[in-house]
């Protein structure tokens, strides 16, 4: 008879401690570390020639990014076939006031507002992780610069 007992009280212990282990690693999920918060990205890639220039009077094509969100980080691989190029995200309206002077002023091409960039403009790129947080949500232009004589290809693809 005391056997019984014995092993009937060591069962009632023994889930007893099963469910407060099983408690406690569900009250404890919440507190876990979570991985970073996923970044906004483009959903498929698109590729476009960018046609030749200078420094003067750089060829020029610019990716507008729709909807990006001022709390969401952005990234985008931009890969460059036949040459380098130079990058900049900035919002439409700098990017197209810079157009409209730029065919227009005496002195064509002007000074492309590189103030402006966020991130500031990269030199040279043949393919990177081009990522950005902007300060405030709404349409951004990824802005690509040739300043080489012939024409390159653009591809920007979804970072994930």
């Amino acid at each position: 008879m005391q056997r019984r007992f014995t092993r009937r009280r060591t069962l009632v212990i023994a889930s007893v401690t099963v469910a407060l282990s099983i408690g406690i690693v569900f009250a404890s999920v919440p507190y876990l570390p979570h991985p970073p918060a996923p970044h906004g990205t483009l959903k498929f890639p698109v590729t476009r020639t960018v046609i030749g220039g200078n420094q003067t009077h750089p060829g020029f094509f610019a990716l507008s990014l729709p909807g990006v969100l001022n709390n969401e980080s952005f990234a985008l691989v931009v890969t460059v076939t036949g040459g380098g190029a130079d990058f900049c995200v900035l919002q439409p309206p700098t990017y197209d006031n810079w157009v409209s002077s730029y065919s227009t002023t005496p002195n064509p091409g002007g000074t492309f507002p590189s103030s402006s960039c966020i991130p500031q403009i990269q030199m040279g790129i043949v393919q990177t992780v081009l990522s950005f947080q902007p300060p405030t949500s709404g349409t951004y232009d990824v802005a690509t610069l040739n300043t080489n004589p012939q024409s390159l290809n653009v591809t920007f693809s979804p970072s994930y």
